[in-house]
């Protein structure tokens, strides 16, 4: 059985993964607060829990985590605004004496491993697209694309507009999606509700929404013809929204592409928000 763990900015979730792939003693607790090595100290606390209920011995240790990662010495190298004071933070070494082989990748390349799980043999290109609070990417072909300094694929920094001094995800992220809904709307309607509001034929939220997915319709127009997959993947959690979701934002993306272009396959995760999870052990199981 091999330790999962999944650090983002709100929230950190874990579980155990065993070799048949189910999920065990999942926890989902607030992120702490980082300046005096919080998280880390978090890390630590949840892997001797798991060690003692489950009865691990030296338990192999897979971390999905946002921020910029190199991979190879299990360092954070950049991890900007989103968790202060994380740049620097060497989980391989800290966790040394208390776990067996130690795995760090970035959050969205750790869902990506995640979803190549349903994949194996039947692609061999996959783009992965996280929208949430921002928007992140990773790509497999043979390999993760990781980049000379692990930042390939930080495709929510594309699409800058100077005049609005807004980037892809400042449009097309879930969080830009709520902005919208707060102009639009004086009382309280989620994500959710405002697509059960458009599915019933609601023409505000039908406007709100469309324009919403034509920013993300764009972002994947750029991603197809930079690396031209057989899949692209949508995850976060507006992937729950499934075929909702891939209905609305499809339409669009021959807008943004050369005439009779074509693109990828189209789909949400198989594994929604619990695909890191999975990512984060994935080389356990190869």
């Amino acid at each position: 059985m091999k330790i999962a763990i999944d650090i983002g900015g709100t929230f950190i979730k874990s579980g155990v993964i065993d070799k048949s792939q189910s999920l065990h003693g999942y926890q989902k607790v607030k992120t702490p607060h980082n300046k005096n090595g919080g998280i880390l100290q978090e890390v630590i606390r949840i892997i001797q829990d798991y060690k003692e209920t489950f009865h691990l011995n030296n338990p192999d240790v897979g971390i999905s985590t946002a921020g910029v990662v190199d991979s190879e010495k299990g360092e954070i190298t950049y991890a900007g605004p989103t968790i202060p004071y994380y740049n620097g933070t060497n989980f391989k070494e800290s966790l040394a004496d208390i776990a067996g082989n130690v795995v760090i990748n970035n959050d969205v390349s750790s869902a990506l491993l995640g979803e190549l799980l349903e994949y194996r043999t039947d692609v061999k290109s996959i783009f992965l697209m996280t929208i949430g609070t921002g928007i992140g990417g990773a790509y497999y072909e043979d390999k993760l694309l990781e980049g000379k300094q692990y930042r390939a694929c930080e495709i929510g920094y594309l699409l800058y507009d100077e005049q609005t001094d807004k980037t892809y995800e400042d449009r097309g992220s879930t969080t830009a999606l709520k902005a919208l809904i707060q102009e639009h709307y004086k009382e309280v309607v989620t994500v959710e509700n405002l697509f059960d509001r458009a599915y019933e034929q609601d023409d505000k939220a039908l406007k709100i929404l469309n324009e919403w997915a034509k920013y993300v319709a764009e972002g994947i127009a750029q991603v197809q013809i930079m690396f031209d997959p057989e899949v692209i993947l949508i995850g976060g959690g507006i992937s729950k929204q499934e075929g909702k979701l891939i209905s609305l934002i499809e339409p669009f993306i021959d807008n943004f592409l050369p005439e009779a272009y074509g693109h990828a396959k189209i789909e949400t995760t198989s594994k929604g928000n619990d695909s890191a999870l999975y990512g984060a052990v994935s080389t356990f199981f190869d």
